[in-house]
């Protein structure tokens, strides 16, 4: 499987390139799947259909959805507390609900579920999957989370040894460590084959390092959405860094919204002098990246026809 980031800030039409992209992989016949996880929800309107919230069969060779981002969390938080309360049977005293209803509006909780979502995706049965990401902060945070995961789910595994130790401990002197919970004698595990929350470290680790490998592969493409301003160009500039310390390559970047026009009003001069500027600081920022300019359009492409002239006059080339 191949996949395929687009990214960079909201506006600058990450949905119209990505989704024309996904068209234009269809169209060759590889089975693809476009996934919005941008919380604007503009991949509906850039395919004229409604993908929210469910895999949409939108061609042959195309299946396009819309994450719903907000029931994500609801569903991630769920599943964990219900993991949480099986595996910690023995601190039933705590009241494990009421601490994931504070985690749904905890910093960090959008990036974790949409990297959640993004594995779930990595899971399914397509040859490409284009995603069309959220605004670049979340973004790159979430392209970092991995390699950070592995690190700090390292130090827990190392906390968790210890406590099994300190438990072997016990019962050597005492025998098995047991309590009564509902009625019920439970064992209280103290080596890691037995004990689930190492399990779940474990099974988690593993699932990061495979993230970090994947994000890190040639069959991965992440391609910066732009336009030619100064801002935008030192965004640019950031991106690549970010990119880089997770040792993520660059693709490519698009360079949309591009004024080309004969004879243009004074009121445009500086802007199309800026843009002009901006694409030869990028040519020599960007010396081995490939940069395509796609033109300022007359609307904004909606369907699939009008998607896959925009792919074929702009993009594939």
């Amino acid at each position: 499987m191949k996949t395929y980031f687009f990214v960079g800030k909201g506006g600058v039409g990450k949905t119209s390139i990505s989704s024309a992209y996904a068209v234009g992989l269809a169209k060759k016949r590889i089975k693809t799947l476009i996934v919005s996880l941008d919380p604007a929800h503009n991949l509906g309107d850039a395919l004229n259909m409604d993908v929210f919230g469910k895999i949409v069969k939108v061609s042959d060779f195309l299946d396009a959805t819309e994450v719903n981002i907000d029931k994500k969390i609801v569903d991630y938080l769920s599943l964990m507390s219900e993991k949480m309360k099986n595996t910690y049977r023995y601190l039933s005293v705590l009241n494990i609900d009421r601490y994931f209803d504070i985690l749904k509006n905890s910093p960090g909780i959008e990036e974790y579920v949409t990297l959640e979502a993004i594995k779930e995706f990595l899971q399914l049965d397509y040859d490409a999957i284009v995603f069309d990401t959220p605004p670049t902060g979340i973004t790159l945070r979430v392209f970092a989370m991995p390699r950070i995961s592995v690190i700090w789910t390292n130090s827990l595994i190392e906390m968790r040894r210890r406590i099994l130790t300190k438990r072997q401990m016990v019962e050597n002197v005492k025998g098995p460590i047991k309590d009564v919970i509902n009625g019920e004698e439970v064992k209280i595990p103290s080596n890691e084959k037995e004990d689930p929350v190492m399990q779940e470290l474990f099974s988690y680790k593993s699932d990061m390092i495979k993230l970090t490998e994947r994000f890190s592969s040639l069959d991965n493409y992440v391609s910066i959405v732009t336009m030619a301003e100064e801002l935008a160009f030192e965004e640019s500039k950031r991106i690549r860094g970010a990119l880089r310390e997770n040792n993520i390559r660059l693709s490519s970047i698009y360079l949309n919204k591009y004024l080309e026009i004969e004879n243009p009003p004074p009121e445009l001069l500086g802007k199309i002098e800026e843009q002009k500027r901006v694409l030869e600081e990028m040519k020599k920022e960007f010396s081995n990246i490939e940069i395509k300019k796609i033109p300022l359009l007359r609307s904004s492409p909606r369907g699939i026809e009008a998607l896959y002239q925009l792919y074929q006059n702009y993009i594939s080339n």
